[in-house]
């Protein structure tokens, strides 16, 4: 199953461009891709507040993928692949990016 998100749960054009979500197995995958006037757009990874149970497992940066997260900054065009268990906490991750 994957859905697309639309700004009624709190997205904004300002924070994202566009969000994938796929369910599987209890958990979920997240794609969230920073657009130019996004929040986290220049944030360090390790500064942007993600909810409990979340945790952002690569980020992929003009088709190559970064799994070495330490001392990444967040800019546009990239993708953040975040993965939870909790429906909630992925909503709530998705108004801080």
């Amino acid at each position: 199953m994957t859905t697309i998100l639309k700004n009624n749960n709190g997205l904004t054009p300002r924070d994202l461009n566009n969000v994938t979500i796929l369910k599987r197995h209890g958990l979920f995958l997240v794609e969230v891709k920073i657009s130019k006037v996004s929040f986290a757009k220049g944030l360090l990874l390790d500064n942007v507040p993600l909810p409990e149970n979340t945790r952002v497992v690569c980020v992929t940066r003009n088709g190559r993928a970064i799994v070495e997260l330490e001392a990444v900054f967040l800019e546009e065009g990239d993708s953040l692949y975040l993965v939870t268990e909790n429906e909630q906490a992925v909503r709530a991750a998705f108004t801080v990016l």
